[in-house]
């Protein structure tokens, strides 16, 4: 008998949670605060991109937004009105994304965004100047007393690669990211890192060839040997481009 009891009293608890759920619930869609949100979401909900994935490459696709009703009705409740600036958005990954893809080449940024990415080889005269500059690049490392603060490992010795990347991991500057010819390909492919090739190598005999076809989504590698007057002129290019020069961590991101 107490055994049902216990049952019937627990059931009544659980319905009354449940209840009350499903009444606040009501109670907030009937707001017409959450009205007002829901009915301008599709304004601001964005599509994602897929990446395009041709052969043994593929190029990163861009993350869609969608709308997360709740949280921004909590965002918003105190001023009890509607304000763009304080919706809260959820993440929509790709369909195909270079998450997926692993094993795949990354051969560009996506090209919608007007962005680029610089990867520096060793070019301690260029770095200096971005450095000043506060302009963003990509340093090549084959010493762990080269870290900056976005870094790619090309040590193409295997021993070598893993200690660089063991120290990186401990120091939480590892984005997972390799470059063709120059990191060790074997050890990356293992370890499932985004694998990248550039679109062009910046050199003084082809710098004037690149700035006629540098464009949006482009990786650019720039050689230890170009001087620094030649990479300005390729830097006022850039900028006469309207392309914003970011991460490689972050053109090959979704």
């Amino acid at each position: 008998m107490k055994l049902y009891k216990l049952i019937g009293i627990m059931s009544i608890v659980v319905f009354s949670f449940y209840l009350t759920d499903f009444v606040t619930e009501l109670a907030i869609n009937s707001n017409p605060l959450m009205q007002s949100i829901k009915e301008n979401s599709d304004i601001y909900n964005v599509e994602s991109v897929d990446a395009i994935v041709e052969g043994n490459t593929v190029i990163p696709g861009i993350k869609g937004k969608k709308v997360n009703y709740m949280e921004s009705f909590l965002n918003m409740k105190d001023f009890g009105f509607f304000n763009i600036n304080y919706l809260v958005f959820d993440d929509i990954e790709p369909n195909v994304s270079i998450n997926d893809n692993s094993d795949k080449i990354i051969i560009s940024g996506n090209k919608s965004k007007r962005q680029i990415s610089l990867l520096i080889n060793n070019n301690k005269e260029i770095m200096n100047y971005l450095d000043k500059k506060n302009i963003k690049y990509t340093n090549m490392i084959y010493y762990m007393k080269d870290i900056k603060k976005d870094n790619v490992i090309v040590e193409s010795n295997k021993k070598k690669f893993l200690d660089l990347d063991t120290l990186l991991k401990k120091k939480n500057l590892n984005n997972n990211i390799c470059i063709l010819d120059y990191s060790n390909i074997e050890v990356c492919k293992k370890k499932k890192y985004y694998i990248v090739k550039p679109n062009y190598v910046l050199k003084t005999n082809n710098y004037i060839d690149v700035l006629n076809k540098i464009d949006k989504g482009d990786i650019v590698l720039i050689d230890n040997g170009l001087s620094l007057d030649n990479f300005k002129v390729f830097l006022n290019k850039i900028y006469n481009k309207d392309f914003k020069i970011i991460y490689l961590s972050e053109i090959i991101a979704e």
